[in-house]
């Protein structure tokens, strides 16, 4: 079909500047060139719109903008956005111009750019998450130990295929819709209900279930109708719930994990023993899920001095004090162990930097607010802590326990050099 908006746009550099500075300038890319080559798509755009064209010459420079910004990691909803900001600002001209432009036909034109430009989208995130997919299968295959996590490669599995199916556009051979009949609904009406003991948690993780398999039937719905924009978001929806229900299962994985680990029989927090397999198990958890997690260190402060001072039997019943101020601040499914000494590895999953910070300051705060009382004598103390998030991306290697350690090491460290009793973060 041929437009002519030229009439719209007599002022093609205001307009376009107009455009620029509400619509583009706000998206970092990263460095000047790649602004630059992002603003030039648009000058492309403003001169096939101040003449004469046919709908394929615009969809063509969209389809590259939508190649270029994909290759930015720049969103599809604000790539939309400037589409639907370009559409209402010729609308606005179209109105102040008394143009006898049909408002109808742009707005079928411009349906046309933003299905395209979704089109694009969708293919690239299919690709994406298939992959990704396919890593959270192998992280979940190189698990020490597998319990309740395994169920959720089901899901994984029929997430792939249900990414194939909407990449085909094809009704056939679709993933199972019924959430009581797939899998991992079948496991989570039957042998879940015993392991799973804690009733508002398994009817959380039912209901995210039946969620996820509410969007998919809503995919499958529209599938034959090519709204490629509403495929995104359903999709995005359905990948967002199956990790929602990796990280329900994984905190559940780790509760059962630290019950079978051997304690330290002083303190009651997890052996060192055990570390590297809690680890391991941990990062490929998060890999599996795609969440972040924190490792800290904490070391108490001037220990040696309340040894000599109050002996070694006041010193182990602080350490025994600590582990149950942080036990008392953490979920079941953290983790803390005894390092060495008057050191302790705590570990946090399913939880980013800010949030693990605000639980490590409080476990920090309420040991320095707490007390020993021993021989008539009250005993305070402090602990110093360094922090990381984890936030995995390749398979496990057995290196990384004591590379991340390292590092927790350092940032403990550099707690003590700025005074003690605080969080370092890296």
């Amino acid at each position: 079909m041929k437009y002519d908006f030229s009439k719209v746009l007599n002022s093609k550099e205001l307009v376009l500047q107009d455009f620029i500075d509400s619509y583009t300038a706000c998206v970092n890319i990263g460095d000047a060139k790649r602004i630059t080559t992002m603003i030039e798509y648009y000058k492309r755009v403003f001169t096939t719109l101040e003449s004469s064209f046919n709908s394929e010459d615009i969809l063509k420079i969209f389809k590259e903008l939508a190649e270029f910004k994909i290759s930015n990691d720049i969103p599809y909803i604000i790539m939309s956005n400037e589409i639907y900001g370009l559409k209402n600002l010729l609308i606005r001209n179209v109105n102040e111009t008394n143009n006898n432009l049909k408002i109808i036909d742009l707005l079928s034109l411009f349906q046309d750019i933003d299905n395209s430009v979704a089109r694009i989208y969708l293919v690239k995130y299919i690709d994406k998450l298939i992959s990704l997919n396919n890593i959270r299968r192998n992280s979940l295959a190189d698990l020490v130990e597998m319990n309740i996590i395994q169920h959720y490669e089901s899901h994984l599995i029929w997430l792939t295929k249900l990414a194939q199916q909407i990449k085909t556009g094809k009704k056939d051979h679709f993933p199972e819709l019924d959430d009581t009949v797939c899998e991992f609904g079948i496991w989570l009406d039957n042998e879940a209900k015993s392991i799973i003991q804690n009733n508002s948690k398994y009817d959380s993780i039912k209901n995210i279930h039946r969620n996820l398999h509410l969007f998919a039937k809503k995919i499958f719905n529209i599938l034959d109708k090519d709204e490629y924009h509403i495929l995104i978001t359903y999709l995005e929806k359905c990948e967002l719930i199956s990790l929602s229900i990796g990280t329900e299962l994984a905190l559940l994985d780790n509760i059962l994990i630290n019950k079978k680990i051997t304690k330290d029989t002083l303190t009651g927090a997890l052996n060192r023993q055990g570390l590297k397999s809690v680890f391991q198990s941990q990062y490929d958890l998060s890999l599996a899920t795609s969440n972040p997690f924190i490792l800290a260190m904490c070391d108490l402060d001037l220990f040696k001095n309340i040894n000599d001072t109050y002996g070694h039997v006041a010193g182990d019943k602080l350490l025994k004090l600590f582990v149950d101020v942080v036990k008392s601040n953490i979920r079941n499914s953290d983790v803390i162990v005894r390092y060495g000494g008057e050191e302790f590895i705590i570990m946090l999953p399913t939880i980013n930097k800010t949030k693990g910070y605000e639980v490590l300051n409080k476990i920090r705060k309420a040991f320095e607010e707490s007390s020993l009382e021993f021989n008539g004598e009250t005993i305070k103390a402090t602990v110093s802590i360094g922090m990381m998030e984890i936030e995995p991306e390749y398979s496990y290697k057995h290196s990384f326990v004591d590379e991340y350690i390292m590092i927790v090491d350092q940032k403990l460290y550099m707690a003590k050099d700025n005074g003690r009793n605080r969080v370092e973060k890296c």
